[in-house]
């Protein structure tokens, strides 16, 4: 049987995918899930990768009454192999958390690699976690700093932050309170509360000139 292509409402694509945290809560069900969750069985096992996804979030947060991570990451895996970006993600997740996949932090890197090739900026972050940690890839500062910076550059707060107190501790690179400043605080003018604090630290040993300075960096990174 033939299927149309998937076209999902952007109410339920957006209930679905959380791309800033590994640990989101599940979000509520959607209407009409379970009429919906019979349809994309049949198109997923017809070979639609959307469909394929949006089974996987169903299965993986328990959207049609119980959760079962590995039959979810299985269907991750089938979409993520046909190009799909947002399953990668989520397969990545899977391997790093142990979720529906055994945990290996290497071929976590692998599908978070995948997943920012595609432009997911969460992966981008993840991947510059894991360069940080050297988890199941070889520790490598510049390179974290890379994913970071791309991530950041693009809106994703959390990059923001974490860039902030890379340059604020000099972890990796050399300090630069200025650079540590605009981007904790374009993290912070972005609603990412945690970051209020090492501003506040910051600030204390900034001269007036220095605040200027710093500023001027903020409007230069925010383009």
């Amino acid at each position: 049987m033939n299927f149309p292509k998937l076209k999902v409402a952007a109410g339920l694509a957006a209930c679905l995918l959380s791309v800033s945290t590994l640990a989101a809560e599940p979000p509520s069900r959607p209407e009409g899930y379970l009429d919906s969750t019979e349809w994309y069985s049949r198109a997923a096992n017809a070979g639609d990768a959307e469909a394929q996804y949006l089974l996987g979030e169903i299965l993986s947060r328990g959207l049609r009454g119980k959760t079962d991570r590995e039959l979810a990451a299985d269907w991750f895996e089938k979409a993520a192999k046909q190009g799909h970006a947002r399953a990668a993600f989520a397969l990545a997740s899977a391997f790093e958390t142990g979720r529906g996949r055994k945990r290996d932090m290497a071929k976590a890197a692998e599908w978070y690699q995948v997943a920012a090739k595609s432009g997911v900026l969460a992966a981008y972050h993840n991947l510059a976690r894991l360069y940080e940690t050297g988890l199941g890839v070889k520790k490598d500062a510049a390179r974290a700093v890379g994913y970071y910076t791309e991530a950041a550059t693009r809106g994703l707060a959390a990059s923001q932050f974490n860039l902030g107190l890379i340059y604020m501790e000099g972890l990796g690179l050399p300090k630069d309170k200025l650079l540590a400043w605009a981007w904790l605080k374009r993290a912070e003018i972005g609603g990412y509360a945690p970051a209020t604090g090492p501003i506040g630290v910051l600030e204390k040993d900034m001269t007036a000139a220095e605040k200027a300075k710093a500023y001027e960096t903020l409007k230069k990174i925010r383009g």
